[in-house]
């Protein structure tokens, strides 16, 4: 008996299954119905709620024990059930919703799967470049262009301690903290939706992501980290701890940090030793 969580055969079936999802959205962009949440940044489309179902669905008829979470799910799982689960799908059906709203192309659609608490394999699509980037721990990082080979992302260098880090902070936690303006030798670069993110530090346009706000979901992370992972990146907390996904919370509830190998280091140095008056006590 194959006791393995993922077979090849369903590797395969999730990389077509994210690609109909990113094709969903790029066919319903045009007139799509868009709708607020919690409030005018928090953009739901009728897209996000079409291609949750559909991602539900699908998973659900191939792995029947597994829990399906995802960004648009309004479903109530028992506490009992999400605690102890030993393996999570989780799905977020359209990541940039307001890019996606905006038509500027940074956006994607996300399955992430866990396996006993920990990203274990991840998709990621971005329909704008027909373009699926997918891998986990022990299957490395991969892109793959619709209709064209594989490739595996080459491993990266360590982060250079002592010379210019591309960072990526959202605004919102530069605002709440002007202290990280005046880190020395880091250069501030723009940023999209979580999952192309990582994938701008896999392919050398960014250095490391760094969150303050511990609200990062973990829909937002499963899938990037576990690429992320597969390529031996560092994916942790300030504090050097790995990221915890407390089933069944949906958020972090810490510091996020996602980069090159000594990312977890640089961050731990340059922004948590510095950081004690200003930062939530959670992070401290």
């Amino acid at each position: 008996m194959d006791h393995r969580p993922l077979r090849q055969e369903d590797i395969d079936f999730i990389h077509e299954l994210v690609r109909k999802a990113g094709r969903t959205a790029l066919d319903m962009r045009e007139g799509v119905g868009v709708h607020t949440k919690t409030g005018p940044h928090d953009l739901v489309t009728d897209a996000d709620l079409t291609i949750s179902r559909m991602i539900i669905a699908e998973l659900a008829q191939r792995f029947p024990d597994d829990l399906i979470v995802s960004e648009e799910d309004k479903h109530e799982h028992a506490e009992g059930e999400r605690r102890t689960h030993p393996r999570v799908w989780l799905i977020d059906p359209i990541d940039g919703t307001e890019n996606y709203v905006n038509k500027d192309g940074q956006y994607s659609s996300m399955i992430g799967l866990l396996v006993r608490g920990t990203p274990y394999f991840g998709w990621i699509y971005q329909p704008s470049i027909s373009t699926l980037f997918y891998g986990g721990p022990d299957f490395g990082a991969w892109k793959q262009a619709d209709g064209h080979k594989a490739k595996q992302f080459s491993q990266m260098k360590p982060l250079p301690q002592h010379t210019s880090i591309r960072l990526m902070m959202g605004w919102g936690d530069r605002r709440r903290h002007p202290w990280v303006m005046n880190i020395r030798n880091v250069q501030f670069v723009p940023s999209q939706s979580m999952g192309l993110k990582i994938i701008k530090i896999l392919e050398d346009q960014a250095d490391v992501f760094v969150s303050l706000t511990g609200r990062v979901k973990l829909w937002d992370t499963a899938a990037p980290v576990a690429i992320a992972l597969g390529n031996n990146l560092d994916a942790g907390t300030l504090e050097g701890e790995p990221l915890p996904y407390p089933i069944p919370g949906v958020q972090h509830g810490s510091s996020v940090v996602i980069g090159r190998p000594g990312s977890l280091s640089w961050a731990g140095k340059n922004i948590h030793g510095r950081a004690t008056r200003t930062v939530p006590k959670y992070l401290t």
